[in-house]
């Protein structure tokens, strides 16, 4: 896992847990008021906008670059459930059983959203075809998360991952810092809208924009919303992502230098 292969070091493998934390966070701010920005209530500034998506697209550690696809992904959904157990292990095999509609549809609708803003031509496959994908998204129960296979990940990653989550996402990217490939799991007892939730930030999160951020709200980066919609905030950081001027491999500085008018842009336009 240390070579520029399939997924080089893990140190470059993101590795989200979405909605990690999010019924502490609510319980939280269930007695709060938090600065939020509804729909007819202007955008923050620039510079407001510019450090979220620091946070957002770069990360707070040191030596994070910006990851994101060159070509158009393909997006695959599956859904998977307990199968046979496995004679050494004693764990349930997950095996494919059939994706609802509604989960389809819905996908579907934010990949469409997605395929707009970034400009690329990004494709679901048919549903339950069974195979391939470059974003493979994969609905199914908890207790068999662990039988799935996600190459050169260290098994305490994803045990931690896994624990107390209800959805997660792994991205592997090439040695030019674009993104090869990605994986996507959901809890499938979560609640249809924390589905439909996990589906968008989930989706959106492995196009190269991989972190949280509790700087701005509503956005779907931000734990403490739970939207199934991107916000005005959500859209403006995609497209700058996704902005020529932006590019592979950007460490926070370069990142910082080229930034501001690409966001300036997009906040005027939307």
């Amino acid at each position: 896992m240390r070579s520029a292969s399939a997924a080089r070091s893990y140190s470059n493998i993101w590795a989200v847990n979405a909605l990690k934390r999010f019924l502490v966070i609510a319980a939280l701010f269930a007695g709060m008021t938090a600065p939020a920005i509804s729909p007819a209530e202007p955008l923050p500034t620039v510079q407001d906008v510019r450090r979220f998506a620091e946070d957002v697209v770069i990360g707070t550690q040191s030596g994070g670059r910006l990851v994101k696809w060159l070509r158009a992904p393909t997006v695959r959904l599956e859904t998977m459930v307990p199968g046979p157990r496995d004679e050494e292990t004693g764990r349930a095999i997950p095996i494919p059983a059939k994706t609802p509609m509604q989960h389809y549809t819905k996908l579907r609708r934010h990949v469409t959203s997605l395929k707009e803003l970034t400009g690329m031509s990004i494709r679901l496959m048919p549903r339950d075809i069974g195979s391939g994908g470059d974003i493979v998204v994969t609905v199914v129960p908890r207790t068999a998360m662990g039988q799935l296979p996600f190459p050169g990940v260290p098994e305490k990653t994803l045990e931690r991952l896994m624990g107390p989550s209800r959805c997660f996402f792994l991205i592997w990217p090439n040695p030019d810092w674009s993104i090869q490939k990605a994986r996507i799991v959901i809890n499938s007892f979560l609640e249809e809208k924390h589905i439909n939730h996990c589906f968008l930030e989930e989706l959106t999160q492995s196009l190269g924009l991989p972190n949280d951020s509790e700087r701005l709200r509503p956005s779907i980066f931000n734990e403490t919303s739970m939207l199934t919609e991107l916000s005005a905030l959500d859209r403006i950081l995609i497209r700058t992502v996704y902005d020529p001027r932006i590019d592979t491999g950007m460490n926070l500085g370069r990142f910082r230098e080229t930034v501001v008018p690409v966001i300036g842009a997009y906040m005027s336009s939307d």
